[in-house]
């Protein structure tokens, strides 16, 4: 019974492929071809990848990894713009889900918390969420921690940073974050997550404000890195 029922619904409203629009079975977010289709980084197997040495340039961080590169005209491009301004928030979670399984018997797993980057109140209010969100909770679910996702904030309204270039991006982030309880975070290894690291201008800015608090080391993970500037 419950599979014509099943049957009928997705007959009557189709569920689809985000990414390949393929119709697929009910709450499926992505079909089995475009998850393998995915340009995997692999960057957490890795003590020196071009991410970590990117953020190290600027911020002493433990490690960091992303999970996908982002590809100009892309599968990921595609599915990061509709996380990010089409309010399909489940990619975020299927982004957690497959970064989390890679991180469970790596040098991640270490961490006390996940703490994403946040947007500012005025954003996320016109936005109606983060697109970070679920990629956090997912995260930290399956390395079996915390997502504190109201501690590190965002004080000042930058503009867009997709358009300006890595000193730029510097000058426009800088002062931008500050931590609600230092205390909270005192001792506390920190995996700070974003969707898409371009120059690692914004990450490292809000590390560099994690790690004033006493004992504090950082880690990083994002959904996507971005080998070159996005246009």
């Amino acid at each position: 019974m419950i599979t014509v029922l099943n049957d009928l619904l997705q007959t009557l409203f189709p569920t689809y492929c985000l990414g390949c629009r393929r119709t697929v079975p009910q709450k499926t977010t992505l079909c089995l071809h475009c998850l393998s289709e995915l340009p995997i980084t692999n960057y957490h197997l890795s003590t020196s990848n071009p991410l970590l040495k990117l953020l190290n340039e600027i911020t002493p961080v433990e490690s960091a990894t992303s999970l996908v590169f982002f590809e100009k005209q892309g599968l990921v491009q595609q599915l990061i713009h509709q996380l990010k301004y089409m309010n399909k928030e489940q990619l975020g979670s299927v982004f957690g889900g497959l970064l989390g399984e890679k991180l469970l018997d790596s040098s991640f797993s270490t961490c006390d918390y996940v703490v994403p980057i946040p947007l500012h109140r005025r954003r996320e209010r016109k936005r109606g969420y983060s697109q970070v969100t679920q990629f956090g909770q997912q995260l930290a679910k399956q390395l079996h921690i915390e997502c504190i996702d109201r501690n590190l904030i965002r004080t000042k309204a930058t503009k867009t940073l997709v358009r300006l270039n890595k000193q730029e991006r510097v000058h426009q982030i800088k002062g931008a974050f500050s931590v609600v309880n230092p205390s909270f975070f005192i001792k506390k290894h920190i995996l700070l997550i974003d969707d898409v690291v371009t120059t690692g201008a914004t990450l490292s800015e809000a590390a560099n404000c994690l790690l004033q608090i006493e004992g504090v080391d950082v880690s990083v993970a994002t959904i996507a890195f971005a080998m070159s500037p996005l246009p």
